[in-house]
């Protein structure tokens, strides 16, 4: 019976090879070497046994006529290795450690004798630290560096930045790119399951379950090249959690982090605001052992973090002169003038604004803005964090070659207010929003050695994380009141004192099943596998779905500023302040609006329903690869991996998607019906040609040197969900925003028109959708869109220094091909007679002062009264005046077609112009396809030192050189516009995580002073002295790229499209222009990423001696990305005492102090201006300073000052 039980499962495991892994990733690593003899030849038929030290598992091969012998898959973990043959002295290499992943090189030497006789070496002899198995680029973050380095947070997966290849802007590894990749091709697994966000996917090095130091054992980075067997990504992390073993291990620990211990930031100090509170507490134990000796074992641990803590951030607001209606302009040669906009109208203040006024604190930071009307206020936002985790492990291995393992891994947050999502209270003591979760993840495997030459493993897993964004704001007014549109690219002039954050959620489970498969024969170790993936994403949202009112005058409210109310003259963008500043006092109501959303297919639009929407996708692959061993020196890898990543889908069928694909977005007639779930209607084709070969060469022609080299072809991720999902979001039908334009009145004065129930219709034409919202998209999928990919290559070379010591140097490059990206086929068009016209309108404008008087117009009557009106609005004339044809165009014309249109309502203004004149489709606003035109391109010299834990230091050191080009980053939804679809070629840049230069270093020491050490004491002077150890973290790179940038709408519409339109630089060259960049003071003390002779003391703005806007359907010729911004360098120290506890041999109690940023250096952070949370730009280009901003080259922010941490740890 158990023969046949036997069969069975070898039969089972055979067939379940044909899946292959995509999220789940092998976690065995192969261990392999050569027998030879005193004389250096090869020892066949040797019976070689690999033991597990803490569970005394073992299991045996034999050696082939080479002398060379495999185990193909070993889990982590502490072995010995021996051979034995008679005739020679049993051979022993003790304390080998094999790492996740990871082949590890065991050479044995037999010599002549009896078998009774035995040969012992210990690891560090017999196993080299070089890789002579394959092209794979990986580092091994082991235990020790885990336990014992100087980490912020604790959190493990931040250590990633201390690898060669990873660069980030920021101080954590969570935005980080590898090999200049976006963060969505890294591929995290935690026990083989993946453990990211398989949502909002962009981040690199986010786990769902936070990898603490108390519950990992260790993890593998793979860079470049990863083998045959991994896949779902281009770069490839595994985390495995600790286990236990035959003794019983464990620990009790506590962590602190208190403000009294921190330096207070650059900026606090500078306006005499307090440090950031911070009471951060960390405490938990973890306990490992056995339950049945040699057969079945745990681990255990649980900890909480409690975290009142408190952020930094700055706020813009209105002084309290400007609260009273007082404006300062500059006049000019007569200087500073001040005028009462209130008496200047007749405008009254509004009730409502002034109630939200009374919530805006007196500033007291006036360097935030050069603006006299505006100033800023800085305090500590509250971030309290409470956070905490359970982590189970179960090993069991009930007979000889058969284990069997389990994790459990639960994670709950608590975040009430939340300053990282910027979803924070805006002033003290006002309702914020914040986030909740309880997030799940579990494992389950079984390897089992089928036959001698046979090993399998079977893993199933599941990931579980509902994320809740909530609110404490409950909106009693049961509206919103908005003090710009965010839709047509407005920025608040001041901050708005209410959290107009409403409610949303998600959670996307993962289900995993993998099957991998290794048989060894003769030279060679074949392995086949596969896996089975099953994704969902159930998310919710509340956008927009309470009424909202926007704040402004339009066509509703006509502006009563003019020029000539201002003494001495007023410059056009004051003017345009003026006006902001007015109609938000005045609470001048622009426009209403209201979002509706569906409950099912035909439910029609339901007041105040959410919108649910639930995504599912699944992928499947099958792969097989051989290392063959070619002569003992010489080792080849190939192989095949197919992968199918299938369409995503919404499995109730509540998606909208044009009828005839992607070319239909440019066709008039186009219609929009239900696509997903039983419509019969898929987003786009199924992509099956995903096929990923993979060749690596590795060559010991001396014991001490390794030559290695590979090339292969990764299939990635690239944000799906987020991205497919957004772009089923822009075609409306499903959820509408209700818009109420021309309203007149005021906040308290009738202003507040109550929003309708839009009527629902699908199938919608998209001239229903932009009737029913002017700003609606038509949003098409390509559908040939393909799965991108990453070709990588490598080659280097390896040398041992001294014992226990490499060096390596190699050349890594790769090319990501077919990445996504989202763009905008309907820019918007100029006819020839309407451009001249403009011209002549910019002329009469500047000698006039009225761009209607002067030369005759004779395209603008065309577009009737309506046109002429709008002459005289400050942001149109702005607009004719700085040559931004295409915001005219689309920010005005496209979007009110009811005035300007003939057959839209323009006639009734006297228009003889019809849209088509202006847009290829006239009617949508936007025409949106999702298509695979995106590219990076990387290329860098990685060199690196590597120190295996002797004689107590361990340490690693490297340096990157490398160059990063694509033409879009990616972002969260994968959405950008092109400035120009007929000069692509502009978008060209180095993206943010392109550094050119990165030195890390990690050392782990324990000073050789105390029992058992090089310098050996006890007693009471082991109590003092002994114990001792230092820890360190340096990280030393250039700066981020630098975008200087116009943002005019000069050829096409303004706001998103014109985000990467730059400037004319002239004056400089780009050397000069690096010369004077960096950081720098002015004469007010302000701090300043550029030499202050290039901004222009009056304004703020840039200097136009050195830096001038684009004109009419001109870009900028400056590149973008020229020069980077200012060096960042960082030092971490550890340092441990350690007390023995008369317990057990191994007891102890170790005090801990950890010192980040130990030398207090202020490290600049040079962000968007005005400041843009770092990570949060949906337009995936970050670092861009505009010429026209009053703040230009002003930083206003920096990493962080000194942190202290103490801890205490008792280990038994």
């Amino acid at each position: 019976m158990r023969q046949t039980t036997y069969w069975i499962a070898v039969a089972l495991a055979l067939a379940l090879a044909s899946l292959a892994p995509v999220a789940a990733q092998v976690l065995t690593s192969p261990v392999s070497g050569t027998v030879t003899d005193q004389s250096g030849g090869v020892v066949p038929d040797a019976t070689v046994t690999l033991t597990n030290v803490q569970t005394n598992a073992a299991e045996t091969v034999v050696t082939n006529d080479s002398g060379a012998y495999t185990f193909p898959q070993v889990l982590p973990g502490v072995y010995n290795v021996s051979a034995e043959l008679p005739g020679f002295k049993r051979a022993r290499v003790e304390q080998v450690r094999v790492e996740v992943s990871t082949p590890a090189t065991v050479d044995l030497r037999m010599e002549v004798g009896g078998v009774t006789e035995e040969v012992v070496v210990t690891g560090s002899q017999g196993q080299t630290m070089m890789n002579t198995v394959n092209a794979e680029i990986n580092t091994i973050v082991d235990r020790a560096r885990i336990e014992e380095l100087p980490l912020n947070g604790r959190n493990v997966a931040d250590l990633a930045l201390l690898q060669a290849g990873v660069t980030g802007s920021g101080e954590i590894a969570r935005e980080a790119s590898v090999n200049g990749m976006r963060g969505t091709f890294n591929n995290m697994t935690l026990d083989g399951v993946n453990n990211q966000d398989n949502f909002i996917r962009t981040d690199a090095f986010f786990g769902v379950i936070p990898l603490r130091e108390s519950f990992v054992e260790e993890f593998n980075l793979t860079t470049s090249n990863a083998d045959v067997d991994a896949g779902n990504g281009a770069s490839q992390t595994l985390m495995v959690t600790r286990s236990g073993s035959n003794d019983f291990h464990g620990q009790l620990f506590y962590y602190h982090r208190n403000d009294a211990l921190n330096a207070n930031t650059f900026f606090n100090n500078a306006t005499g605001l307090e440090k950031a509170t911070v009471r951060n507490h960390q405490y938990g134990g973890s306990l490992g052992g056995r339950i049945i000796p040699d057969k079945l074992f745990f681990f255990v641990n649980y900890e909480q973090e409690r975290d009142p803590a408190t952020t930094p951030v700055a706020r813009i607001v209105p002084t309290e002169a400007a609260r009273l209606g007082n404006f300062t302009y500059d006049s000019g040669n007569a200087g500073l003038q001040t005028v009462n906009l209130f008496q200047l109208t007749g405008v009254t203040p509004d009730p409502e604004v002034q109630s939200l006024l009374n919530l805006i604190p007196a500033p007291n930071d006036p360097s935030l803005t050069d603006d006299p009307n505006l100033s800023g206020f800085r305090f500590n936002s509250p971030a309290k964090n409470d956070s905490d985790w359970l982590n189970i492990r179960m090993d069991f291995e009930p007979w000889q070659n058969h284990a069997f393992t389990a994790s459990f891994h639960q994670f709950t947050l608590d975040i009430p207010n939340s300053p990282s999502n910027d979803i924070d209270a805006r002033f003290p003591g006002l309702p914020g929003a914040g986030q909740e979760s309880t997030r799940r993840l579990g494992s389950a495997s079984w390897r089992a050695s089928l036959t001698p030459t046979i090993t399998n493993e079977l893993r199933f897993g599941v990931q579980w994380a509902p994320v809740d964004f909530t609110t404490q704001e409950s909106f009693q007014r049961g509206y919103q009141i908005l003090f710009s549109d965010a839709s047509l690219g407005e920025s608040d002039l001041f901050e708005n004192p209410i959290q107009n954050f409403t409610p949303q959620g998600r959670n996307a489970p993962v289900y995993d099943l993998l099957n991998n498969m290794s048989w060894v024969t003769g030279n060679h170790a074949f392995k086949f596998g596969g896996n089975y993936r099953a994704l969902s994403v159930d998310q919710y949202a509340t956008f927009g779905v309470i009424p909202q009112y926007i704040l402004g005058f339009g066509t509703g409210n006509e502006d009563p500023l003019d020029p000539g109310m201002f003494p001495g003259g007023i410059a056009p963008a004051d003017l345009a302040v003026a006006s902001e500043m007015l109609g938000i006092l005045g609470g001048y109501v622009r426009t209403g609006q209201q979002t509706f959303n569906v409950t099912s297919r035909t439910s029609g639009f339901v007041q105040g329903a959410r919108e649910d929407r639930l995504i599912k996708q699944n992928f499947f692959s099958v792969f097989g690869g051989d290392t063959w061993r070619l002569r003992p020196d010489l080792t080849l890898n190939y192989g095949l991996r197919w992968e199918f990543h299938g369409v995503p889908t919404e499995d109730q069928g509540l998606a909208l998607l044009p009828v005839g694909g992607s070319e239909a977005v440019l066709d008039p007639n186009a219609v929009v019906d239900f696509a997903g779930g039983d419509t019969g209607r898929d987003f786009f084709e199924n992509d099956w040609n995903n096929f990923a070969p993979n060749v690596g060469l590795a060559w010991r022609p001396w014991s001490s040197t390794v030559f290695r080299g590979g090339y292969s072809i990764a299939y990635v991720v690239d944000n799906n969900i987020t991205t497919v999902t957004n772009a089923l979001a822009g075609n409306a039908g499903l959820s509408q925003q209700q818009v109420i334009p021309e309203i007149t009145g005021t906040l308290s004065g009738g202003g507040r028109i109550p929003v309708d129930t839009p009527e629902f219709q699908v199938p919608r034409t998209a001239m229903q959708g932009v009737l029913a919202d002017p700003a609606a998209a038509l949003f098409a999928i390509d559908p040939n869109l393909r799965v991108p990919y990453v070709q990588q290559w490598n080659i280097g070379i390896q040398h041992e220094l001294f014992r226990d010591t490499y060096i390596e140097a190699r050349y890594v490059g790769n090319r990501g091909i077919k990445l996504t990206r989202a763009i905008d086929v309907n820019q918007v068009r100029f006819p020839a007679e309407f451009v001249e016209d403009f011209r002549r309108a910019q002329r009469n404008l500047a000698a006039n002062n009225d761009p209607l008087t002067g030369e005759e117009l004779t395209f603008f009557p065309q577009l009737g009264g309506a046109a002429e009106f709008f002459m005289g609005n400050n942001t149109v004339r702005n607009w004719i005046r700085n040559g931004e044809i295409g915001s005219y165009v689309g920010n005005l014309l496209a979007l009110n077609r009811d005035f300007f249109f003939a057959g839209w309502g323009g006639e009734e203004f006297g228009s003889t112009v019809e849209p088509g004149a202006f847009l290829a489709n006239p009617n949508t606003f936007v025409a949106d396809i999702v298509q695979n035109n995106a590219f990076s391109r990387y290329n860098a010299l990685q060199v690196e030192v590597r120190r295996r834990y002797r004689q107590g230091f361990t340490g690693q050191f490297n340096y990157t050189f490398g160059k990063v080009l694509t033409n879009f980053a990616g972002s969260q939804t994968n959405f950008r516009g092109y400035f120009d679809n007929a000069q692509q070629n502009l978008e060209i840049m180095r993206p943010d995580y392109d550094i050119s230069h990165t030195f890390n270093g990690n050392f782990v020491w324990d000073l050789p002073v105390g029992a058992g050490r090089a310098f050996d004491t006890s007693g009471v002077l082991d109590a003092i002295i002994g114990g001792w150890s230092l820890n360190s973290i340096v990280r030393v790179r250039s700066g981020e790229p630098i975008n200087i940038v116009s943002e005019r709408g000069t050829i096409n519409r303004g706001g998103s499209r014109s985000t990467t339109n730059t400037v004319h630089m002239v004056g400089l060259d780009i050397a000069e222009l690096q010369e004077r960049t960096g950081i720098f003071r002015d004469d007010r003390g302000r701090i300043l990423l550029f030499d202050p002779s290039l901004i222009d003391t009056a304004s703020g703005r840039a200097n136009p001696q050195f830096f001038q806007n684009p004109g009419l359907l001109e870009a900028g010729t400056l590149a973008l990305s020229p020069v980077s911004g200012p060096w960042y360098s960082n030092t971490d120290v550890g340092i441990r005492k350690s007390f023995r506890l008369p317990i057990t041999e191994d007891s102890r109690v170790q005090v801990r102090f950890d010192v980040f940023n130990v030398f207090n250096r202020t490290n600049f952070a040079v962000l968007t201006q005005p400041s843009t949370a770092r990570g949060n730009d949906p337009l995936g280009i970050l670092n861009r300073h505009n010429i026209n901003s009053t703040s230009f080259g002003v930083i206003d922010d920096t990493f962080s000052a000194r942190q202290m941490q103490v801890g205490l740890k008792v280990v038994f």
